[in-house]
This record gives structure tokens, sequence and C-alpha cells, in this order.
């Protein structure tokens, strides 16, 4: 569930933090330089789609709001080919466009008339993407009502031209979930060699040098104002790009706004470039024609919190004892870790941190406490703590975080105490931390959350702000990360009851198949962000009525068998490493 342990290293503060500690940018935006395109024709691998005016008025405005979809840079020439002038100016980029789901076009007086024609079109606004930025900022619904007035000259078959035109571009938002795809932005946290995402989302049919200039243009204007909350970018805001591709090769020259001569910013700067433009094949980074960095977002694959190539297996408590599960089974051993079989009396729930060190949750006759030790010693008891306990989570910074009577609590597992609260909510009943240490989800009231967690100079853990994932899903039972960006939300929509949901809520995929199962806890091993799908990993592990079910892609979930019988199981967590 909400059990996802990171073994990452301990946090070490280093100087290219300081060197590289820019805020959120207000200036003007970076300019970009371009060479000419050296690969046309490259792109996503879909068919292109182009939306045009036609001789049926009611398409013709359905097409105008799905024709902003694209490139931004020539967003109102495709706007244009609806209108007479064909030069007309539309609303000011940075307002973005608005998302109107559910339209309803129809045509005043029905049918499709000769020469003139109103068409009314109804929906709902439920957010704006900022396409000048790649963002997309989900808000309060409302209601979206708009009467485009069309004319022609000619015949039946002759297509139509918009006359007047909306004050502000909008876009089906069922053409933005279909044509515009997850490509975050990565920035340096205080912790050296360890960057954050910023989700962002990208035309998916353009071609690559095209997106490339787009996400380094996204990229040299720094984070967004959540992950800038935990976040900054190493390079200097106010710096110029330019990419060219020669003989195949990407190069990328910034024209620094101020000089970085330290090593470990350079390398900082690099890393950032390397997984914010997916440089898989390779790269050349010049700083003020200067090379600083060349080679692959393989060398710096460490710089991401969660590791390649994890083995798809998850954890969980029967009887009192930690078992592993597999595609092939369940089992009280394992070859490779020495906590599998672990067993307390009033065993509840089970955390694994560095060096196979484990946090439980064990009942007691005064209630549940927290057992901190390693795995082959005496487990000792953390002091301080309340009466009800939940969710021990291991973060980064050599800490233990812990639900104590309904608030998040850090303890230090050296010292077996109470080193601080965190002040995201006194009635939280689930949490799971992500693999970065930087971001807390959890649920209060029936709602799931995330928070940013800040790490200061002292080594101390801060909330920063917190925001709603799902803010139609209720009754929310558990969150666990499904990827660095998505969150899997156990809660209620209808008929549904488990839920794929970005953290911008711009996107929520309700699994199928979970009609009738009311789920109370979830793991996942969160996915691989290298790899093609990026939202979910596998195994997905979920508790319903006290049985262990895993949740597969494209099917409803599926209870867990030892052997013929069905798997009893509770707090199911996973292990990054």
């Amino acid at each position: 569930m909400r059990r996802r342990t990171s073994l990452a290293a301990a946090l070490a503060v280093g100087t290219a933090w300081a060197a590289s500690a820019c805020g959120i940018p207000t200036g003007k935006a970076p300019e970009i330089i371009d060479d000419a395109p050296s690969d046309f024709g490259e792109s996503s691998g879909t068919s292109v789609e182009v939306f045009e005016p036609t001789a049926d008025a009611g398409e013709t405005v359905g097409n105008f709001l799905r024709a902003a979809a694209g490139d931004p840079a020539s967003r109102d020439d495709r706007l244009n080919k609806f209108t007479a002038a064909g030069s007309t100016k539309f609303s000011d980029p940075t307002l973005g466009l608005r998302l109107v789901d559910h339209l309803n076009v129809s045509v005043e007086g029905g049918g499709n008339p000769l020469e003139s024609a109103n068409v009314k079109v109804t929906g709902t606004v439920i957010g704006v993407y900022f396409h000048q930025d790649g963002w997309a900022r989900m808000a309060s619904p409302y209601a979206y009502e708009e009467t485009f007035m069309l004319r022609r000259d000619g015949g039946l078959q002759d297509s139509w031209e918009i006359q007047s035109l909306p004050s502000q571009v909008s876009l089906d938002y069922q053409q933005f979930l279909g044509s515009y795809t997850e490509s975050p932005l990565y920035f340096q946290t205080d912790q050296a060699e360890l960057l954050v995402p910023d989700l962002r989302w990208i035309y998916d049919d353009l071609d690559a040098d095209t997106r490339r200039r787009l996400l380094l243009d996204w990229l040299l204007r720094g984070p967004s104002d959540v992950p800038g909350q935990s976040s900054r970018t190493a390079i200097p805001i106010g710096t110029v790009g330019k990419i060219s591709t020669p003989d195949g090769v990407v190069e990328i020259d910034l024209q620094l706004d101020e000089p970085v001569d330290d090593r470990s910013v350079q390398d900082a700067m690099a890393a950032q470039v390397a997984w914010s433009l997916n440089l898989v094949d390779g790269f050349v980074l010049t700083a003020d024609g200067d090379t600083i960095a060349e080679g692959s977002l393989a060398d710096w694959r460490t710089w991401n919190a969660i590791p390649s190539d994890l083995p798809q297996t998850a954890y969980f408590i029967a009887e009192d004892q930690v078992w592993e599960y597999t595609g092939e089974g369940v089992s009280v051993t394992s070859a490779d870790h020495p906590w599998v079989g672990f067993t307390a009396e009033g065993l509840r729930q089970v955390a694994v941190g560095p060096a196979d060190q484990l946090a439980a949750v064990v009942a007691s006759g005064a209630g549940e406490v927290l057992q901190v030790g390693p795995t082959d010693a005496a487990m000792g008891t953390v002091a301080g703590l309340g009466n009800a306990l939940t969710d021990p989570q291991w973060h980064p910074v050599s800490a233990l975080i812990v639900l104590s009577d309904g608030v998040p609590t850090v303890v230090d597992p050296n010292t077996r105490t109470v080193v601080q609260t965190l002040p995201v909510g006194e009635g939280v009943t689930a949490m799971s931390l992500a693999a970065d240490g930087r971001r807390l989800a959890y649920v209060e009231d029936g709602e799931a959350w995330v928070a940013t967690l800040i790490v200061d100079a002292d080594r101390n853990l801060q909330a920063g702000e917190a925001r709603r994932i799902g803010t139609d899903v209720e009754d929310v039972t558990d969150v666990a990360w499904s990827s660095e960006n998505f969150l899997w939300v156990a809660g209620q929509r209808g008929n549904d009851t488990l839920f794929n949901i970005a953290l911008d809520n711009s996107h929520t995929s309700a699994q199928p198949g979970t009609s009738g199962l009311v789920f109370s806890e979830i793991a996942a091993v969160p996915a691989d962000p290298v790899e093609s799908v990026v939202n979910r990993g596998d195994p997905v592990l979920a508790v319903a009525n006290q049985t262990l079910y895993r949740i597969h892609t494209a099917s409803g979930p599926e209870g867990v068998r030892n052997g013929t019988a069905a798997v009893g199981g509770t707090a199911p967590f996973t292990v990054l490493q």
C-alpha cells in the first residue's frame, strides 16, 4: 500500500545546491536559437491529425475546437484556416487553452443551412493547458457556452468560415487526452545527484527537433510553482539555448547568463538536460563554447530515485509474518532478502530501510508500537509516539516517517526518538512517500492529497503546499505511487473503486473490473521513468475484504493464491533497490 520503501543513499548537501539556488523565474522567457531540422519526418509515429473547416457547420466548429492542439508556435496558423481573413489575432498565448469537456455542438434551427449558421457549443471548462510551458492547471469546473457565427459563399459543398471568434482559445479536452503525452522536466534538489520531476505535457506528433526545442525552452524557464518549492534549476535563469544535430548527434549549446565553473553544477546541468530531453541516444552539452558534458541519459541514470530493472516482487503480512509475492506465487523464504519470513506477535506493518533495517508496527496490550532495528538483531521500540501507528516510511535523509495518532511524525531510527511532526494534517489515515522523498501522498477525511516535502540546510523536513488529487473521487482509503507523476487512489466514483491519477489531475483512469470491491490498502512498484509506459509499474497489490489482489493493466483484479487457496494478506508493501 502506501508502504513504499526507498533504499536511497542518505542526503548529502553539497556546494552545487548553493551555487545553483535560483528562484522561480519571473523574467523574460529564454531564447531558443534553432538550426534547420535535420530529421524531417521523425515524429512520435502517430498519424498526423489535421483539423480544417468542412461543408458541415457543426463539424467545422468541432474541428476548430480541436485545431489548437499542436506546436504552440503555429497555433494561430491552424486556427486561421477557419477565418475569412486568414490573419486574425487570437487570445494571448500566455492565457493558455481552456480545456472543455462534455462538448455539445448544435446548429440553431437544425440541418445544414445554405449561407449562414449559428452554432451553439456547451460544455464544462475543467482547466487550462498553458502550451507555452507545457503545464496543465485543472480548476473547479464551470459552464462553457459559446455561439459561433458561420458564413459561406456558394453551395452546400463549400466549406464554412467562422465570423465570430471566442474571447479565449479553447481545446476539446478529449483531444488533449488523445494527443498530448507526459514529458516531465527535471530539476535539482537540495541533495547532490538527485533530480525531481516537474510534470509537463507535450503534443505527441512533433518531429524530434521541434520536440527537443520546446522541452529545452521550458527547461530554461526553470521549475513550476509547486515543484519549485523543493527544487531549483542548476542552469542560470536567462540562459540562451541552441540545438543542432550534426551527423545525427544532438548538440546543445548554452550561452549562460552567468558563468558556471563548478564541476558539480555543470554535472547537474547535464543531468537536467539529459533527463528533460530524454536523450537516451547521446548528446554533447556546451556552455559558452566549452564542452562541459557528453554522454547519454544512462550516464545520469542514478540521478533519478527510482532504480532501473526493479524486480516484479511485492510483500505483505499474513499470520504475523512477512511474505514475498512474485508472479510464480508466495513464500516466507527468500534467497535475496533475510527479512522475508520475519515474524513478531501482533505484527501489523513493515517497512524495509537501508542495510535491511526494519521498521515494524506491532500491536501490544497498550496499543501499537514502532520497533526499529536490523533484521538479524533485537528490535528497539521508538519512544514518544502515540498509541495508533500506521504506515512507516523510510525517507532518504536517514529518517523514518510514521503516522502517529493521525499525524505524520519524523523519527530518528538511530536514537529511536521522535524528531518532529509534519504539518500536513491532523487526521491522516494513510500515506505514501515518493521515491525521491520530496512528495508525500496522504489520505485525510476520505480525500487524497500530495504535499511537497522540503529538506532544509539543517536536514530537517518541512511541508510545503498540499494539493488534492482526484477531486471527484470520494471515500478514499489508501494511496500509492504508480510512477513519479501518477498516483494510485483507492476510493469511490460511481461504480469504480480504484484510479490512476496524474499529480496535476489532468488525467484520471479508472481501473477496470473493480465494481463491488472496496480496497482498503494498495502497494505498487513504480514505473521506470525511462520506459515507454511511464505511468504505472508492476506488480500492484491491493487488499479488499482481507483478500489480496493483483491489479493488472487492462483486466480486472485477480485474487492472489497460494496453491489453490486465496491469500488473506494485509499491509502490502514494495522495496526499491
